[in-house]
């Protein structure tokens, strides 16, 4: 869980796990990361379905619009049809 983001080493002992929601959307503001409007839900940028993880480094915020749109789309599928 370290190493995928979701948990972090506060020392030898203990290890404090994350809520990655709300990492994520602190972490962007709130901003959609694909309109820049509010932003509410996480959205993973390779999608599970696709083999995506749930890490800092596959999720953004999004707002409920995009995140429907884009569902089990690829980024560059997605980007594609928003253009």
């Amino acid at each position: 869980m370290v190493s995928e983001g979701m948990a972090g080493i506060v020392n030898s002992s203990l290890i404090l796990q994350f809520n990655i929601k709300e990492v994520v959307l602190v972490r962007d503001k709130y901003v959609c990361g694909y309109c820049g409007e509010r932003g509410n839900t996480v959205d993973h940028i390779i999608p599970k379905s696709k083999g995506g993880e749930t890490s800092l480094n596959n999720c953004v915020c999004a707002c409920m619009r995009c995140n429907n749109e884009k569902a089990d789309l690829k980024l560059e599928e997605f980007l594609k049809r928003k253009l």
